[in-house]
């Protein structure tokens, strides 16, 4: 049996600091990856964790069969998104959690893309 640390409904990890990644998600973060060799398999690989994007929109969530929600049910667009994860930065911010010249850097770098678009 492998063992990992608590997960919420998305499959994110609960537990330490939340950053921005993953208090404002746009797919599932892991920090532990399985091994898929038969003479492996089920093992954790060392340091390789993965990443899932959500579904873009409630209609390809459905046609995948995915349980988590997507990024239109979550945030309803691209804009409602930054809102979020801004507020998710400065909080982390104001609670000296990070850095307020690192809180900005990662508002810039956010507002350079588009997770709803592939």
């Amino acid at each position: 049996m492998t063992l990992v640390t608590k997960v919420d409904a998305d499959g994110n990890e609960m537990t330490g600091v939340r950053l921005p990644g993953v208090a404002a998600p746009v797919g599932t973060h892991t920090g532990w990856n399985l091994y898929r060799a038969p003479e492996l398999a089920g093992e954790l690989c060392d340091r390789d964790g993965t990443f899932v994007p959500f579904a873009v929109t409630k209609a390809e969530r459905e046609a995948a069969k995915d349980p988590r929600l997507s990024l239109e049910e979550r945030y309803k667009d691209r804009k409602g998104w930054l809102g979020y994860l801004r507020a998710v930065v400065y909080d982390l911010a104001r609670e000296r959690l990070l850095l307020k010249e690192d809180a900005d850097r990662i508002v810039d770098a956010a507002e350079l893309v588009d997770p709803f678009k592939r």
